[in-house]
């Protein structure tokens, strides 16, 4: 009898202990010193665009427009200080890919049959200060803003194949800084877990004039997001 009351007595702490715990904090099931957001989503570029010229020996110029980018990435932030009102420190990172196929017959009165094959990825790391509030008491729903300086390196590769049997490479690869900002909205979708709706404005310089491009990056990227600790 002595023994089972050994043993009971702190299998009955552990229990009370953390009936308390739970009844302190809902929201107690995240147990690590950061929060992270996963995002999936497109950046509009202003007017990005590559005029190509690699060919024959008087090529016709063509427009290859790469204004719309998917892009797909994750954040980390410092758990976040305050109770509705929060903030912290955050970084992200987000990659963007573009793949096309252009196939047209030449204006220039020879007729030549003309195919560029063309990818763009580039990668965007940013960090800065972020800031939530939750609407509600019982923190169901947030919104969010954060900024800072950020870094995007960019590599364009484009194959130009003509009829008979021309083919041209053309490749540049920069790094750029500038600025970002964002903001979004969530709601949970269970204990430690949102789900939501995010904007993100970016403003970098970044030369892309060696394949006919501009000397300058400005987009807005839309977000579906997904926030794990808070």
């Amino acid at each position: 009898m002595k023994m089972k009351k050994i043993v009971l007595i702190p299998i009955t702490l552990i229990a009370l202990s953390a009936s308390a715990r739970a009844q302190h904090n809902t929201y107690d099931d995240w147990d690590k010193p950061y929060i992270v957001q996963a995002l999936l989503g497109a950046v509009q570029f202003e007017n990005l665009k590559i005029d190509d010229t690699s060919g024959s020996d008087d090529p016709e110029s063509v427009e290859i427009d790469l204004s719309l980018i998917p892009q797909f990435g994750a954040a980390w932030g410092t758990l976040p200080k305050g109770d509705r009102f929060q903030y912290g420190l955050e970084t992200s990172f987000l990659i963007g890919l573009r793949f096309d196929d252009i196939n047209y017959i030449s204006a220039g009165g020879n007729g030549l049959y003309v195919s560029i094959s063309t990818s763009m990825w580039m990668f965007d790391l940013a960090g800065g200060g972020y800031a939530s509030l939750f609407l509600d008491k019982n923190r169901k729903t947030r919104i969010y803003v954060g900024g800072g300086p950020l870094m995007t390196y960019v590599d364009y590769r484009s194959e130009r194949d003509e009829k008979g049997g021309v083919s041209v490479d053309n490749n540049e690869s920069t790094f750029g800084i500038g600025l970002y900002a964002r903001a979004g909205f969530e709601f949970r979708i269970y204990e430690a877990g949102m789900l939501g709706l995010g904007a993100r404005g970016t403003w970098s310089s970044l030369d892309l004039s060696d394949v006919g491009g501009k000397s300058e990056l400005t987009g807005i990227a839309a977000f579906i997001s997904f926030t794990a600790g808070l």
